[in-house]
């Protein structure tokens, strides 16, 4: 049988479309791959640990933690929002207790990369989190230098710690809940010396929400996928 230019040409399409197909699947695959080792997760801290009933949001941003996953282990940024109006030139950042769902932890599973720290301490009592919350499994408490330290975590600051041994999902897939207060949250952050000028009595204790924001480069991979999937479909 002998092939017409008509034929040749639309076997020619669907050969190209095949290519793109594979190729925007290997780009998705690949960028996935990448972000795999390095995926993150942003977590706001602006939520009073307060009852509900009390409550008038908006609230500013106290402070935003970062999750990164790396081949180490979870790494956290915690960073405060200087900018935020409720902070004062006394203010300081007391501790965070942040939930963990997984395998008991050593100290020594602790890395301090950047900052002063303290101390670590891994609890597995879910009920004695911060402001009244309870775990659904463990949490883990992060302390840093008291008021009359030099180096206590001022608001302009940030302070970095890698859980070792550890995946991201861990913490991500595990929440902690507390009676007529914001809920589920992941975390509680414990300042010092924060007070907004319409909110009476300004709580030392804030909450993150149940929603992070997305890794980009994980919705670049997904969009991509997308992309090829819609040309299989086409063809």
């Amino acid at each position: 049988m002998i092939s017409c230019p008509l034929d040749q040409w639309k076997e020619g399409r669907v050969q190209m479309k095949r290519l793109h197909f594979i190729a925007v699947g290997a780009l998705a695959l690949g960028l996935f791959l990448a972000q795999g080792a390095s995926a993150s997760t942003i977590w706001t801290f602006n939520l009073p640990a307060t009852a509900l009933a009390s409550q008038t949001p908006p609230y500013p941003v106290v402070a935003t933690l970062t999750l990164t996953q790396t081949v180490d282990g979870v790494q956290f940024v915690l960073d405060p929002d200087e900018t935020s109006p409720g902070f004062a030139d006394q203010s300081f950042i007391e501790r965070l207790d942040y939930v963990y769902d997984g395998p008991e932890l050593e100290l020594s599973a602790f890395q301090n990369d950047d900052g002063p720290i303290s101390s670590f301490e891994f609890e597995n009592n879910p009920n004695n989190m911060d402001a009244g919350y309870a775990a659904d499994a463990f949490h883990i408490i992060v302390n840093f230098p008291t008021a009359n330290n030099s180096d206590r975590f001022s608001p302009d600051e940030t302070r970095t710690w890698t859980v070792l041994g550890t995946t991201i999902d861990q913490f991500d897939l595990s929440f902690a809940t507390a009676n007529a207060k914001p809920s589920p949250i992941h975390g509680v952050i414990s300042v010092s010396a924060y007070s907004l000028p319409d909110v009476r009595p300004t709580p030392s204790n804030w909450v993150d929400g149940a929603v992070p924001e997305p890794a980009t480069g994980l919705l670049l991979a997904s969009g991509l996928a997308g992309l090829g999937f819609a040309g299989r479909r086409r063809r």
